[in-house]
């Protein structure tokens, strides 16, 4: 076996490069891409955010938000609507087949929770949960710019 030093970050990336795979998995299995997934999945918590809101979700252009967006609308996942309060400004809202979509890839993931958690006692859990938000705390506290 190969030996080599394991540090905790290194883990965290192995796990998280991991559970990115899966999420695109999933979201293939259902039949869109892992932009759409994303966006699916931010609109289901923030029903009526804008295209500023969701690309700094998730971490990507307001172009390419814009595109996504475009897509998603000529495809029916999503629609715009003119801000009351500010015609100038749209908000963005999940249609039906929206709606229906981000509730399987709830289920899907859903279900993927339950398997990683199965594994360890809701106590390890629950302290990994809590180790983790201190190791975010500290990248955001103490390394970001």
């Amino acid at each position: 076996m190969e030996t080599r030093k394991r540090s905790v970050m290194m883990a965290i990336g192995r796990t998280r490069r991991a559970w990115v795979d899966h999420t695109r998995a999933v979201a293939l299995e259902i039949g869109i891409s892992d932009s759409y997934r994303t966006v699916i999945s931010f609109l289901s918590r923030h029903p009526g955010a804008n295209q500023k809101e969701i690309a700094e979700f998730a971490n990507i252009t307001t172009a390419a938000v814009n595109q996504t967006i475009k897509e998603m609308i000529a495809n029916g996942y999503v629609r715009k609507e003119t801000d009351e309060n500010d015609r100038r400004h749209t908000k963005i809202f999940l249609t039906e087949k929206g709606e229906e979509t981000g509730l399987k890839v709830r289920e899907k993931l859903s279900h993927s929770d339950e398997v990683i958690t199965a594994a360890i006692t809701p106590e390890k859990e629950a302290e990994m949960i809590e180790l983790l938000n201190k190791i975010y705390d500290c990248i955001r506290r103490d390394l970001s710019s």
